[in-house]
């Protein structure tokens, strides 16, 4: 708790029928906030005002952003090599400019972006305990996720104070938790075909957060978005319990728990790498690409010091529970 903190008043959840968006909504109804959920599909839960809309139509953004006080923008086009590369520029770039011109017009007060760990990395340099200081990659990155990304937390950083609206972003590391469609779900689908195989030596780790600390962060953010605030314009990397796992090893009591079969050979790095190039081009819409390589193969480790010290953010879920919370989740509803 820090020394100042403010009502946030009427809540908008952007993208509330995501993992991330859910728990952030579900968290502010638990709080007395009102929370209204705009995203493609419905969703159904007592006392949550649920809008259907899509993120690139300005006048729907514009009615679901009515009568609100802080907006929470989640949702976005996430990394797969199957989808067409416009998609990311309709959504993570114009459709977050709709956002920001509606909170412009209608003098919303706060904004709070959800960036990712992947506006800094370059894709080559391993990132060993990250922070805030380290600088967008020098050249735009290839991927289109990674560019759409860093283009949109930038011009939400860009208003920061334009017009009374505030903001912040924040950077949540390799989610996990309930409705994960894309970090343990891959894995799991992995596991189950004949291409359950680890990448690399086992040396390189990667950081993790839970959905329900990542949106508990979302929300103390928030609350200390205020005039003249640590919080405002400013990005944060939010994680949660250290020292950071390889990928696999956090990966396989999941694999375990869920009855899956967990892999036992490897490929090295660099005939990884090699191979997905290959594969890049023989079959483009492949999850074996070089992103997910390097991702795998490389350190990728953050720390939350900045935001511990800036809004006092600590995982409120510890790893057990976050662990079996999670499986009971993808036992209800199998991959």
């Amino acid at each position: 708790m820090t020394e100042k903190e403010v009502d946030l008043g009427k809540c908008l959840v952007i993208g509330g029928a995501g993992m991330l968006g859910f728990e952030i909504t579900s968290q502010l109804h638990l709080q007395g906030y009102f929370a209204r959920v705009f995203d493609l599909e419905p969703i159904s839960a007592d006392g949550i005002e649920s809008i259907v809309g899509d993120i690139r139509n300005l006048k729907d953004v514009e009615k679901a952003c009515e009568g609100i006080d802080t907006v929470f923008q989640t949702a976005a086009t996430v990394w797969n090599p199957g989808t067409p590369s416009q998609m990311y520029d309709d959504v993570n770039v114009k459709g977050n400019q709709n956002v920001i011109n509606t909170c412009l017009k209608f003098n919303i007060p706060r904004l709070i972006y959800t960036s990712t760990l992947d506006v800094v990395v370059d894709g080559k340099k391993p990132i060993v305990y990250g922070d805030e200081t380290l600088p967008y990659p020098p050249k735009m990155p290839k991927d289109h996720y990674s560019r759409t990304k860093i283009i949109a937390e930038k011009e939400t950083i860009e208003v920061n104070e334009k017009n009374g609206l505030l903001t912040c972003s924040l950077r949540p590391v390799g989610m996990y938790g309930p409705r994960d469609k894309y970090h343990i779900a891959n894995i799991i689908e992995i596991a189950k075909s004949k291409n359950n195989i680890k990448l690399g030596n086992g040396t390189a780790c990667f950081s993790h957060v839970y959905s329900e600390n990542a949106a508990y962060a979302h929300i103390l953010a928030a609350k200390n978005l205020y005039p003249g605030s640590k919080v405002s314009g400013e990005c944060y990397f939010i994680a949660d319990h250290q020292p950071a796992d390889n990928l696999f090893a956090f990966m396989e009591p999941f694999l375990e728990a869920l009855d899956l079969p967990v892999p036992t050979k490897s490929i090295p790095y660099k005939l990884a790498y090699f191979i997905a190039s290959i594969a890049e081009i023989f079959a483009p819409k492949s999850n074996f690409n070089r992103f997910a390589v390097i991702q795998t193969c490389v350190d990728h480790t953050f720390i939350s010091d900045k935001a511990e010290r800036d809004f006092g953010y600590k995982p409120i879920v510890s790893k057990e529970e976050a662990f079996e919370r999670t499986v009971q989740w993808f036992k209800e509803n199998p991959v």
